[in-house]
């Protein structure tokens, strides 16, 4: 198995120099709460969390948390040099807390082909005891109007549609460890920027990535992806409890922090990166998903995120208008699309 083999190579790749989360030597503000908040998370000794995007920033983050509180976790990434620093340290981490040590499982959600194939090697991974959280965290932000290898764009296609194809695929073994345990969770990240107008437009996930309004809706783009976040979420939940399933689904926003994707916009806005240390660090603003995976009063159908956008501890935010712009037929309208683009029907 694939994933085996990653356990094997792991500490050979150990001998490096220390990790930060961030491919950039930028000085990042120190955090704030993550250590105390971490703390007193409860233990998630015995459950299998696999995250999306977990080799930098906010996933970085969330994942090195996990391992510490004992979870196996299991990396969701493209293979690359950062993945590999990646997996040590929280390899290292896992070491240390007497947490299995971790799984990395290449993952390109530009392509359904391969998030199929990665969703496969996860089945593997935790076919004896299902899956007790998928953390769909990987985003991206601002980028250029391209398509993705199935021809979507690929803001959308990261963001949203890969993201529905792994939360499909992998239902079973989520129903699995919640029948094993009492629960499981799906925690999809999205942003403030997913809030308020414009309104949900379906044009963003027809068949025409590359040609989306260029450079100047890259903006629009994000937001469309965000927003779906969250419609995606709110859908989910009422499928779930239609069915009486102990499987949740939340969504989560970091707020203004001080990851990869913050220099990235800030030079695309700007003409240049904001200094990091100006804003939350990467961990700080993990807060709420870490609250999404492990906190035993979260319910399904919750969102939550920094009360003001930038920095604090994570509080419940209404996942309804005029906050969110959901309703019902949005929300049909979300999983159709979903679905069309994927090529399969994602029944609960």
């Amino acid at each position: 198995m694939y994933f085996l083999i990653t356990l094997i190579i792991a500490p050979m790749i150990c001998a490096g120099s220390a990790y930060s989360g961030s491919m950039f030597k930028t000085k990042e503000r120190p955090s704030e709460l993550y250590p105390s908040y971490v703390e007193q998370l409860p233990s998630l000794a015995g459950k299998k969390v696999a995250i999306t995007g977990a080799t930098r920033g906010l996933g970085y983050a969330t994942a090195l948390a996990c391992a510490r509180k004992g979870a196996e976790v299991i990396l969701l990434s493209r293979r690359s040099e950062v993945a590999e620093r990646a997996l040590c340290a929280i390899q290292q981490e896992a070491s240390s807390s007497g947490a299995p040590p971790p799984i990395f499982v290449e993952c390109d959600l530009l392509d359904f082909a391969k998030t199929r194939k990665a969703a496969s090697i996860v089945k593997d991974a935790v076919a004896g005891t299902g899956l007790d959280v998928l953390c769909c965290n990987a985003g991206i932000m601002l980028q250029e109007d391209l398509a993705s290898k199935d021809g979507f764009d690929i803001t959308i296609s990261t963001n949203v549609l890969s993201h529905f194809l792994l939360t499909k695929e992998l239902m079973p073994e989520l129903e699995k460890a919640a029948k094993r345990s009492g629960e499981a969770r799906v925690v999809n990240m999205s942003s403030g920027s997913g809030f308020g107008k414009p309104e949900f437009n379906p044009l963003y996930f027809s068949r025409r990535g590359g040609n989306l309004g260029g450079a100047k809706a890259s903006y629009d783009r994000y937001h469309q992806s965000k927003l779906s976040n969250l419609c995606f979420t709110s859908a989910l939940d009422d499928r779930l409890r239609a069915k009486g399933s102990n499987v949740k689904a939340m969504a989560c926003t970091p707020g203004v922090c001080g990851t990869d994707m913050f220099l990235h916009a800030t030079t695309v806005m700007g003409g240049a990166p904001a200094k990091r240390d100006t804003v939350p660090s990467a961990e700080d603003g993990s807060l709420s998903q870490l609250k999404c995976i492990a906190d035993p009063d979260v319910e399904s159908g919750d969102l939550w995120g920094p009360r003001m956008g930038m920095g604090g501890l994570p509080a419940k935010m209404d996942l309804s208008p005029p906050n969110v712009l959901v309703n019902d037929k949005v929300k049909d309208i979300l999983w159709q699309l979903c679905e069309d683009a994927v090529g399969e029907q994602f029944e609960i």
